[in-house]
Formats: C-alpha cells, structure tokens, sequence
C-alpha cells in the first residue's frame, strides 16, 4: 500500500505508515505527489516548536500529478480542462467563505482556516500531507494546471515559498528599496520577486556566505553577511544602501524573534516590516513602542495568500529567468525522510526536497 510519513515524536523519529488508497469525493482530486519540498515551518513541527499532536502527517509543499477525479471536477481554477497524469498544485489550506474576514474579501485571514490545513490521517482519505505517495484534496481547494516547459524542481516550492512572499511583497512598487531578512528558501524567493517588482535595491541579510551567494543570483543587489558584526553595523550598511534613508518594506524571514526590532531599525519613516517567518508559538522579543509611533512604521504579519497567487506565481516562473530548479537540490526518497529532514534541520540545503 502506499506510504505517508509521520512524525511519531518531537524531534522525531518519521515513520512511514501504510494507508490504503480511496475513491476521491465529487468535487476532490485524488493526486500522486511527484516531488515535495522541507518548509521551514515543516522543521518548525518537526522541533515541536508548534504544538501539533502527534503522529503527525508530515509536509505540504508540493507538486503532484492528477491520479484520479472526483464527480464534477473537469477543470482547473482558471477554467483549463483536467485529466488523469495532468500535473497540478493546489494550496495545502482552504477556507471557510462565510466567517468576517472571508465576506469582506480577506480570505487568507479566514478565522477557520486551521481546521482545514490539519485534517486526519487517522481516517479516509488518509493522504492528508505532502511527504508521502499521495495527496487527496478537498472541494475548497482549487487545483491550478502546471505549464509544461516548467520543472518539477521549479514548481514544487511554489504552494509555499514562492506564492508566500509573492502575496507578501503584493504592495512593492517601482521605485521601493526592499531588505530581506534571510536567505533560506523564502528569502531567495522574495530577491527575485522584489526586484522583478521593480525594487531599486533588493538587500538580503543571512550570516552564511553561500546563502548570499544564491541570493545574488536571485536578484539581490546589494548581500550583507551579518556574521560576527553587530547589529548597528548592519544598520550601518543598510542605511548606505538606501540613501541613508532606510528601508520601505523589510520581510522577515529568519524566524528568530529577536530580528524583529532589527527590522524595525532599517526602515525608512513610514516602512512596514512585513513578519512571515516566526511561526513557532510562545516565543518573545523586546521592542520601544515609540519606534513605531515616530516613525510612522508598521508591522504587518502575513499568514498564507489568496489562492489566485498560485496562477500568477506559474505565470511568473514562466516569464522570469532566475534559476529556480537550483534551490531543491538532489532529492531524498521518501523512504530517507529522516536524513532529508536531519540535512534540511542543519540548514545544509536552501530547500530539502523529497520523491516518493
């Protein structure tokens, strides 16, 4: 029978269990994973830094192939016609579309939207997660057909990675400096979409110099190693990079709390520090208040994005030159999820990637 992995334990060990494969619902898609990708908030669960119970169905960044169609399901989200070996990708969350925030279009702020990313695997369908063989979806969640001429590798970040900070930097306009805080997987990403939103300078802060080697790549104008110098020294080169001036958006994308008021310090009066990486629960840090009131600066956090980001995140992997299929390096087999999961937790990787 096919396999899914679950984390047994914090800090695991991930065994693989067997489930047995189901008649997808009308309006659902059963569909065969063809590569997944090792999120940050996959290793975030893995620590127990978010208290999820376990076991626990791992993964949810992923590309996958059509294996069978529910009743009524015939085409995709943009109205493309659907069928069995089609590859697709769909977001790991629905929403609810009838709680406050859903009626007043902010549906990537559903109040309900966590009952619907951590379903079951305890009953059918079973395939509820990205690290396994299969994954069945649910009504609410639309499927987006994958161009032919884009890679796997290019594709599989894409429900996650690169579609979180496509509808995180949504607001960047022509003209905008744009300092990123990270160069994992997700600060890579947000390089190239910042500055193919036009950003006059794309600065990316990481303390690992091969990280900023990618990230220049990646569209980063200007790298800072924050490595063994203080943080007033990087304030120091931020501002020299921005007209002395400061930033108008920083992405945090570290997931270390204690970056937060760093953050702050780099923007520009009126800036707004965009926070997407700390999403470990119970975890503080210390910040003046008066920062923000002085300099009219704001700090907005980003949970998930509206579905549609998917289409316009294809769109721009087509159009776009940089070179994505380098971030998921030669990937694991889902049968050594533990040593993908162990080299993606030291942090040797810019993305783990698995196959079944």
């Amino acid at each position: 029978m096919p396999k899914l992995a679950l984390l047994t334990a914090y800090g695991g060990p991930i065994e693989l269990a067997e489930f047995p494969l189901t008649t997808p619902a009308p309006g659902t898609a059963a569909l065969k994973l063809r590569m997944a990708g090792i999120c940050g908030s996959d290793l975030h669960i893995f620590r127990g830094e978010l208290p999820l119970p376990c076991p626990f169905a791992m993964g949810h960044e992923m590309v996958c192939e059509i294996a069978e169609l529910g009743d009524g399901l015939t085409t995709d989200a943009t109205g493309q016609p659907l069928k069995v070996g089609d590859r697709v990708v769909t977001p790991y969350f629905w929403t609810c579309g009838q709680c406050h925030a859903c009626a007043r279009g902010r549906s990537y702020a559903c109040q309900n939207l966590m009952a619907g990313e951590f379903r079951t695997q305890a009953r059918p369908p079973h395939f509820v997660a990205a690290h396994g063989e299969y994954y069945y979806t649910t009504r609410r969640q639309p499927l987006y057909k994958v161009p032919e001429d884009l890679a796997d590798e290019a594709v599989a970040p894409l429900n996650c990675a690169l579609a979180q900070v496509l509808f995180a930097l949504r607001d960047v306009r022509l003209g905008d400096t744009v300092v990123i805080q990270g160069a994992g997987g997700l600060g890579i990403n947000a390089a190239a979409v910042a500055r193919t939103a036009g950003a006059a300078e794309v600065i990316v802060i990481d303390k690992i110099s091969e990280r900023l080697d990618v990230a220049a790549d990646f569209g980063a104008t200007r790298c800072i190693n924050a490595d063994g110098i203080s943080t007033a020294q990087v304030t120091e080169q931020v501002h020299k990079y921005t007209g002395g001036i400061g930033a108008d958006w920083v992405l945090e994308v570290v997931g270390v709390p204690n970056v937060i008021p760093d953050g702050v310090g780099f923007l520009n009066n009126g800036g707004t520090l965009l926070e997407v990486g700390n999403v470990g629960m119970g975890r503080t840090f210390e910040l003046d208040p008066s920062r923000l009131v002085y300099g009219n600066k704001s700090v907005r956090g980003v949970m998930l994005y509206d579905p549609v980001t998917l289409a316009i995140g294809l769109s721009f992997l087509q159009r776009t030159s940089f070179p994505f299929t380098r971030l998921m390096p030669k990937p694991f087999h889902l049968t050594d999820v533990n040593a993908a999961f162990a080299s993606a937790d030291a942090g040797l990787v810019p993305r783990g990637a698995l196959v079944p």
